[in-house]
Parts: structure tokens; C-alpha cells; sequence
């Protein structure tokens, strides 16, 4: 079977340009080291060469100058982090107390934002910024940033069927 300028030309496109089937890997093979070498030659310009920057480089003042017009809500980013929602100490009921003496010691059953209950010692922190100050034996005392709140133990109603009388 001859080899001519009929089908078999247009199976073997590398033998228009003149490139035979043994030479072919070797030509690949130059035309991808060529290749390689324009992509590091390119890298290396870009990685030494020496830029001044665009515009000249200011030194940042600590803190926001700019007063904020709105305050920024950061519950959804909060949320993402495993915050529940409203978990900021604001509902806590106080179910048990154990005091200690006069002083304040002790320790209070405290339901804070409908979780269940926690045992925490006097001086514990109940939330961020909120901190279980005193423990007595009807109520105890939180401190909200310095600020004294008294939460007190709820009365129970009486049983069906019992009238109190005073």
C-alpha cells in the first residue's frame, strides 16, 4: 500500500508541515519546553520586578473617625457561629437558690433565654457582660455592665381546690 496525497495525508496532519512520525515526540516535546520555559521566564519578571505603588502609603489612625450613621447587625454572622438567637442574658428567670451565709455566696438554678437551667456560682458570668453578683435566699443579683438588677424567685400558685386566706 503506497503512502500518497490521497486519505492518508488527512489522518496525519504533522506531515503537511513536514515532520515525520519519528521526529513528532521530539517536536512536541521542544515546542512544550519552550512553552515551559516563556511561563517561568514570565514568573520570575513578575515576582522581581520592583512596582512603586499607585499611590503614596498613608499611615491608618487607630480607631473608626467616621461616625457610623447605623449600627451594624451582626446577629446572621453570629448565628453562623453557633450563637443562638437572642442569647444575650436579657430573659433570665431565676428557678433555685442555694445561699451561703450573709454575704451574698451561694449558688442560683438560673434559666437564661429558655435553655435549661444552670447551676452558677456567685460572681459567674451568666452571659457576655452579665454576671451573677450575689446570691440570697428569695432572689439574687445580677450585674448588668455595673448595673444591679434583682431577679426573684417566682411564687408558686397554689393547688387546685386551696384558698389562701390572709
Amino acid at each position: 500500500m503506497m503512502r500518497g496525497a490521497g486519505p492518508m495525508v488527512r489522518d496525519r496532519p504533522w506531515e503537511r508541515i513536514g515532520i515525520s512520525g519519528a521526529n513528532l515526540p521530539r517536536a512536541c516535546t521542544f515546542v512544550l519546553v519552550l512553552a515551559l520555559a516563556a511561563t517561568l521566564t514570565g514568573w520570575a519578571l513578575d515576582f522581581t520586578a520592583r512596582r512603586t505603588p499607585s499611590e503614596p502609603v498613608r499611615p491608618v489612625t487607630v480607631g473608626n473617625p467616621a461616625v457610623r450613621t447605623q449600627a451594624a447587625d451582626i446577629a446572621p454572622i453570629a448565628y453562623l457561629f453557633g450563637a443562638l438567637p437572642g442569647a444575650d442574658g436579657s430573659n433570665i428567670k431565676l428557678v433555685g437558690v442555694i445561699a451561703q451565709g450573709k454575704r451574698g455566696q451561694g449558688v442560683a438554678l438560673l434559666a437564661v433565654d429558655g435553655r435549661p437551667a444552670l447551676a452558677l456560682r456567685a460572681g459567674a458570668e451568666i452571659a457576655v457582660g452579665v454576671t451573677l453578683a450575689e446570691v440570697r435566699a428569695d432572689r439574687v443579683l445580677v450585674s448588668r455592665s455595673g448595673a444591679i438588677q434583682e431577679i426573684r424567685i417566682p411564687a408558686k400558685p397554689a393547688p387546685d381546690g386551696i384558698v389562701k386566706v390572709r
